[in-house]
């Protein structure tokens, strides 16, 4: 994933992050990995018109939302984000990565 990409979804989590602890969530409640995956489903559909107006972009957020992204799939991308600083997404798609595979994703 471009790193510029990787930010631009990682500044969209953080602000459904504030969206949903305004309405009295807490970060322990992101650390269930359902949440995180709600989350970014729910950064996916309230972007989704300027994700669709960018084909990379695009297969990039359906990548990292996919029910069908192996979480091998989601850890490369959670450490593409480690890399590129303190990028809070990195360690959701980890945790989404951990969940599906408990689930046999």
């Amino acid at each position: 994933m471009k790193p510029d990409y990787l930010a631009k979804l990682n500044l969209w989590f953080l602000e459904e992050m504030a969206a949903v602890k305004a309405e009295g969530a807490t970060d322990k409640d992101f650390e269930d990995p359902a949440v995180a995956d709600l989350a970014l489903r729910k950064v996916f559909e309230e972007h989704f018109d300027e994700i669709e107006a960018d084909g990379d972009l695009a297969d990039e957020a359906f990548a990292a939302v996919s029910d069908k992204t192996l979480p091998l799939d989601l850890r490369k991308l959670a450490l593409q984000a480690q890399d590129q600083g303190n990028l809070k997404i990195g360690h959701y798609l980890g945790l989404i990565a951990d969940y599906r595979e408990a689930k046999g994703v």
